[in-house]
């Protein structure tokens, strides 16, 4: 590693570790350094409860959702038992890539496209032709299988040896969100919403986590509904944050599909962030998110879904045109980030208290990758109205 190398990360640790208070940008380099890159796919993606999809998006036998984290092809599959699993997408023959990436479905077994070596969808070898005297162990050429565990059907991978569970990790979460009645969303729907980003994973997970730029950058679109200077924190730390917002006309179209039909706690929409891979705006239908995944120091993929308690038609023309909108916002302001992070000469400035949110998400890289301190748990004011029993704050 090269000195440049070894004090970025020297200035990355020192830097993240700082508390909103004290909190500054991340060097920009480490959103392009190639080191840093290495670095956070072994120390984060390789090693970390990972969001990748829903249950809901995998209702029937055979569905999967087929994708690359870290370098590593994986799928993850509903079985014939029921059962999601996370399985290798790669062959145990010669590693070759069995099922396209994207959506999918197979009737019962996944079959190699190079030499038709055979799996059924819950990971077991089923057998290979031609193999002539050769006996191969079907146990000993069994798919890899990953970790999974599942949050209100988000189905979070983990491509390492767990130290603690998710549901440990998000210990605390639910308190807040019970009033959503998360559990009664069992709906899942996607857009097409799947787009390849030129810009590091860490600024379109910082973008999505934040309301500070809604009334530059959404002005036309989620500052007319979830307008900044509503925006407060409710609780949170480096682990997970929830923010939030009051809804602006409550009597709009758009912000009643924000709002849904009830009164009070669900004038409020809450934002979500669980790092790395996962923030969601939830309201009393519908907990909607953005998923990032890296694609290289200086790309990420970036997917839209979600889950709701009632039947969600994708092709309702008014919703796609309100997600559309801002989605692409996002991705030009985003990139338009990335083209300044090559600078070896500026440096970031202070993050103001909107970006509370943002210094926790840094205090989760640094917690990761260079085992530094995080401040404690904190609960804003805000936050009585979310624990209440009846949703109001008086």
């Amino acid at each position: 590693m090269s000195n440049y190398s070894s004090q970025l990360l020297a200035d990355y640790a020192q830097i993240a570790q700082a508390p909103i208070e004290e909190a500054y940008s991340l060097p920009f380099a480490v959103y392009k350094h190639q080191d840093t890159y290495v670095l956070e796919m072994e120390k984060i993606f390789k090693n970390e409860w990972v969001f990748i999809v829903s249950e809901q998006e995998l209702n029937q036998a055979g569905d999967y959702f087929a994708f690359t984290l870290a370098d590593e092809p994986i799928v993850i599959i509903r079985g014939q038992d029921g059962t999601v699993r996370a399985l290798s997408n790669l062959c145990r023959h010669r590693g070759t890539i069995l099922l396209d990436e994207g959506f999918g479905n197979v009737e019962k077994n996944i079959v190699c496209p190079y030499h038709a070596w055979t799996y059924s969808d819950d990971g077991d070898f089923k057998g290979a032709p031609f193999t002539g005297n050769v006996n191969i162990d079907k146990k000993a050429h069994c798919l890899l299988q990953f970790s999974l565990e599942s949050w209100h059907g988000m189905l979070f991978v983990h491509l390492g040896e767990p130290i603690d569970s998710l549901s440990k990790r998000l210990a605390g979460i639910d308190d807040y969100l019970y009033h959503f009645g998360l559990p009664e969303f069992k709906h899942g729907y996607r857009s097409d919403k799947a787009e390849l980003w030129n810009a590091n994973w860490k600024l379109a997970m910082e973008n999505a986590m934040e309301s500070y730029h809604l009334f530059k950058v959404h002005k036309t679109t989620l500052e007319t509904v979830t307008p900044t200077r509503q925006a407060f924190d409710i609780a949170g730390y480096s682990e997970w944050t929830l923010t939030g917002g009051e809804m602006k006309d409550t009597a709009s179209k758009l912000a009643k599909w924000f709002r849904g039909s009830y009164p009070k706690v669900f004038d409020n929409y809450v934002l979500i962030s669980i790092p790395p891979s996962f923030v969601g705006i939830l309201t009393s239908e519908s907990l909607s998110w953005v998923q990032v995944l890296p694609q290289g120091s200086e790309q990420c993929i970036v997917r839209s879904a979600g889950i709701s308690n009632v039947k969600v038609s994708a092709e309702d023309k008014a919703e796609k045109a309100f997600v559309d909108a801002f989605f692409a916002e996002d991705k030009e302001i985003c990139e338009r980030v990335q083209k300044g992070m090559g600078s070896t000469l500026a440096r970031g400035g202070k993050l103001v208290t909107m970006e509370k949110v943002v210094a926790d998400f840094h205090q989760f890289l640094g917690s990761r990758l260079f085992n530094t301190p995080t401040s404690g748990f904190y609960e804003a004011p805000k936050a009585k109205l979310f624990l209440s029993e009846s949703g109001d704050e008086k």
